[in-house]
Parts: structure tokens; C-alpha cells; sequence
């Protein structure tokens, strides 16, 4: 027997190379970028490649942005080099905001402004420099903005009571303001004054104030600094006076509102006959020598004393509704509609409606209206609803939460059932509440209704926003005389209005 030999082909022991996709995302191209160059780059280094013209976007999945692997392996090594060791070394120099907070215990408001007038260097990422923000509590601890609450611990007194004898005083004046959550609601906030700590310890220095007097004293006992608050009328007692004597003269109501937002005081009254116009005001305010020296800090006409008036109009006797409905999905079809008289709150329409559609369940769990429910009432389709609907809010301002929307869909529900919107398709016969409750309050954000979530519940709430908006925002003056015969004016000694403050009014005195 003979050996045969037999030849067999050599095992390739090299791995198959990978194709790699045309198209991968920033942590992808970095984590490939990194294998190939032994460096850690990352997305973040992918982004500013693209900024800085390096590399395109390719695509995009989603909203996530695609690059071409063949455009980010074909760049220039030293350059990937060079922009990760620049983003290294400014990490290793730099901290976070929130970092930066717990570093040196001051409010991350404070550190981003310090950012923002270039007192401490801001990097990439938002990152802010070690050493600059190391400096801070050494060269700018005055600068620091604080709440009341801080100040009167600062000062050693009580909060809010001898805190507001303080700026009654003239001694400390917020710098500005913030909102932050009233109790635990997610949408309502309150506006909170911020004092400039510098400000709040010169008020300790302030010679022959009896500071020792002043505290440590038990909740309800006279403040010593209350003699202090009461020297000379506060500007909240100019204004005052000048809006009283204002609704006396002319026999209108006006509202005078002290705004958190801008720090001055903002007015505005009603308009009927023998009301005075803007004009007029501004000149008799600006001749007053008491309240033409805060002539400046007074805004006369703002935007929510439009609303105000608005919102007056419409409590009038059949000059509105307000309406509300409940739908199968966002913009979906109606499954319940209500309708209350805006001046009385009086039920016009409460139904339920067969939308002839599934209702979703996302909508279920806002409004909690089933499919079975509608079967189970037996509800009309929208086409036999819709009639009482038009009458009940004929020749009517059409008053809504979020008026977009519900006239969105009372409108196209009309369309689908082959019937004529007629007036609840035109915009100029609806009023928005949302939208003006939000210019209102000036915070520039909608707020939640907080109405139940059913349709006349949303409705009675909405109609309570639109009388809190009747009502007019601060302090309302009535007139103090009445008839045909107008008031020549506010009584003056040399002419001046501030002669004419009651005295508990000109001392601005305060509870203790």
C-alpha cells in the first residue's frame, strides 16, 4: 500500500473585513474614528467637526443626524487629533454649571450671569473655567442675587414684616425677579423680588438704626423699624392717591397694579363717556410734582388692562358664551360639548356625542368618556346636536379655552356631517382665554385650566378665568363721589397731590 499525498488549500486565518454602512451617527463615526486613530473621540468631537466644515450630514434618521463614513474616515488624522486634545484639555480646566453650583454654593442664575457679562469664561458644552468661578466668591460675592427670605436672614430679621419696613424705608430695592412653583402645582408659579447681597449688608451699616431692637423679636411684636418706614410717602402711596383721585374726577373705576416683572406700576381704567383718554393722563400725570417724579416707572394702558376691559364687555348681559368640548383624540372628532352663559354661568348645552369613531386611549384618560359610555346614553350624532349648538351661541362671542382648538373641532365635526358651520367657523366671533388669561397674569406661558377635564366643568372653569380677568389686576378705585357732577379734582396744597394723602396712606404704615 502506498502513502498518497493530497494536497489541501491553506485556511485563511485573516477575519473577512466588515463593510461598514455609508452612513453611521456621531457616536457611531466617533467610536470608529476613535478605533482607527487611538484616541478618544467622541460625538461631541463629531458635532464640531461639522461646525467647523470638516464633515457634512449625510442624512438624517429621525431627528438624529447621519454622517458619511467614507467622508469621516478620509479625514485628516492630525486635525481629529488636535480637536480631541483641545476638548480634553478644556474639560480638565472646566466644570459643569451644576458643578460649578455645588463648588462654591452660589445659584446657578448667578453663575450664568456672571457668563453672560463675561466675568467667567464659557467653553464648550456650557462649561464654565475652574479658576474664573474659584474667583467669584472672592472678587464678586456682593453681585450676588438673593431672595427675601436670605436678605432678612442676613439682616437678622423677620420675613416678610420688617423686611417690607426695609424697603418702605427706601433702604433696599429688588435688582429683579424670578418665578418659581406656587406650592405643588406644575403650571401656577409666583414672582419672587431678588436683592443684590452688597445692597443687603450696607443696609446693616446704615447709621442710627437701632438694630439691636430690631431683632429677634417674636412673631406679632412691634417692629422698631416701623418709625423708620413711616418718614415720608412711599411711591405705592403716590400712585395711589393719583389713581383715587383719578376714578374720583372722572367717575370711572381704575386699577393700579404694582408689576413684579418691570418693578413699576402699571395703570389703566374704564372707557365710557366722559372717561378720560391716554393722553389726558399722561399729562395730568406728568404736571402732578408727587407722581410726575415716578412719572417713568408708570406705565399707563398696559396690555392686560386691554383684556380687562375686553373681558368686562363680554360678562354684559348676551354678549357671550363660553364653550367647551371633549374629543376623540387630539383635534378628533367631539364626544362631549357644553355651552354656559358667560354673564350668569347658567347650563345653555351639556351633551354627549357619538362621534361615529373610536375614541383613543390617551383621550379616555384625560376626559374618562368611553365608547360604552356614548352607547349606554344613547348620545346623538354631532348632525343632531349641532342645531341647538348654533342657536345657543348665535350672535354671541364664542368664549373658549384654547378657542383654536374647539373651534377647529366643532368646525370640521360640522363638514364631516355634511352641515354649514356658519358662525362657529369665523374666527372674529370667538375670544381665546387661554391665550389672553396668559397676557393677562404677564408670565408669557398658558396655564393649565384645571377644570376636570369634562366639558361643562372646563366650561364653569373657563368662565372663571374671564371673570378674574373683569376684575382687573392689583387694587381697584372706585369713585368716591357720585352724580352728574363731576369731582374738579384731587383737593392739592401748592399743588401738590402728595398733600392730599391719607395719612395712613402717606406713612405706608404696616402691620407689625
Amino acid at each position: 500500500m502506498t502513502d498518497t499525498a493530497v494536497e489541501t488549500a491553506p485556511k485563511d486565518t485573516e477575519a473577512p473585513e466588515t463593510t461598514l454602512p455609508e452612513a453611521l451617527g456621531a457616536t457611531r463615526i466617533g467610536a470608529l474614528l476613535a478605533e482607527r486613530l487611538g484616541v478618544p473621540v467622541t460625538a461631541d468631537d463629531v458635532v464640531q467637526l461639522t461646525e467647523l466644515k470638516h464633515l457634512e450630514i449625510a442624512d438624517w434618521y429621525k431627528r438624529w443626524a447621519l454622517y458619511s463614513t467614507k467622508d469621516a474616515l478620509a479625514l485628516d488624522p492630525e486635525l481629529v487629533k488636535a480637536l480631541v486634545a483641545e476638548r480634553t484639555a478644556w474639560q480638565a480646566v472646566s466644570i459643569t454649571r451644576d458643578e460649578a453650583v455645588a463648588r462654591i454654593g452660589w445659584h446657578w442664575r448667578d453663575i450664568a450671569r456672571m457668563g453672560d457679562e463675561g466675568r467667567v469664561k464659557v467653553g464648550r458644552f456650557g462649561r464654565y473655567l475652574t479658576a474664573d468661578i474659584d474667583r467669584l466668591p472672592l472678587e464678586a460675592e456682593g453681585e450676588r442675587h438673593v431672595t427675601g427670605q436670605l436678605a432678612a436672614k442676613e439682616l437678622e430679621i423677620r420675613y416678610p414684616t420688617d423686611l417690607r419696613y426695609v424697603e418702605a424705608a427706601g433702604w433696599l430695592t429688588s435688582v429683579t425677579t424670578m418665578e418659581m412653583p406656587a406650592g405643588t402645582s406644575r403650571y401656577r408659579t409666583v414672582t419672587v423680588p431678588l436683592y443684590r447681597l452688597a445692597d443687603v449688608r450696607a443696609v446693616r451699616e446704615i447709621p442710627g438704626v437701632d438694630w439691636a431692637a430690631a431683632r429677634n423679636l417674636t412673631k406679632g411684636a412691634p417692629s422698631a423699624l416701623r418709625a423708620y418706614a413711616a418718614k415720608a410717602p412711599t411711591r405705592a402711596a403716590v400712585v395711589r392717591a393719583f389713581t383715587q383721585a383719578l376714578a374720583d374726577r372722572h367717575g370711572v373705576t381704575v386699577w393700579a397694579w404694582s408689576s413684579p416683572y418691570t418693578g413699576g406700576w402699571e395703570i389703566d381704567w374704564e372707557r365710557r363717556d366722559g372717561a378720560p383718554t391716554k393722553k389726558d393722563v399722561a399729562a395730568r400725570l406728568k404736571a402732578d410734582p408727587a407722581a410726575g417724579a415716578y412719572a417713568e416707572e408708570i406705565t399707563l394702558c398696559p396690555a392686560w388692562g386691554r383684556i380687562t376691559r375686553r373681558a368686562r364687555q363680554l360678562l354684559e348681559p348676551g354678549a357671550a358664551v363660553v364653550l367647551d368640548t371633549e374629543t376623540t383624540d387630539l383635534y378628533g372628532r367631539t364626544v362631549e360639548v357644553a355651552v354656559v352663559d358667560a354673564e350668569t354661568g347658567k347650563k345653555l348645552m351639556d351633551t354627549l356625542v357619538q362621534p361615529e369613531a373610536p375614541i383613543t386611549d390617551g383621550a379616555f384618560w384625560v376626559h374618562g368618556i368611553s365608547d360604552e359610555d356614548l352607547v349606554a346614553a344613547k348620545a346623538r350624532t354631532f348632525d343632531r346636536v349641532l342645531p341647538r349648538l348654533r342657536k345657543v351661541t348665535k350672535s354671541r362671542v364664542i368664549c373658549a379655552y384654547n378657542e383654536e382648538f374647539d373651534r377647529t373641532v366643532v368646525t370640521n365635526d360640522a363638514r364631516r356631517v355634511g352641515k354649514w358651520p356658519m358662525h362657529l367657523a369665523d374666527p372674529d366671533n370667538w375670544f381665546c382665554l387661554m391665550d389672553s388669561y396668559a397676557t393677562w397674569l404677564g408670565s408669557g406661558r398658558w396655564l393649565a385650566l384645571g377644570g376636570g377635564h369634562r366639558a361643562l366643568g372646563d366650561a364653569k372653569a373657563a368662565r372663571d378665568v374671564l371673570v378674574e380677568m373683569a376684575a382687573g389686576r392689583g387694587t381697584t378705585f372706585t369713585p368716591r363721589t357720585t352724580g352728574a357732577q363731576a369731582d374738579p379734582g384731587p383737593p392739592t396744597i401748592n399743588g401738590s397731590l402728595s398733600a392730599s394723602l391719607p395719612s395712613q396712606i402717606a406713612g405706608e404704615t404696616m402691620p407689625a
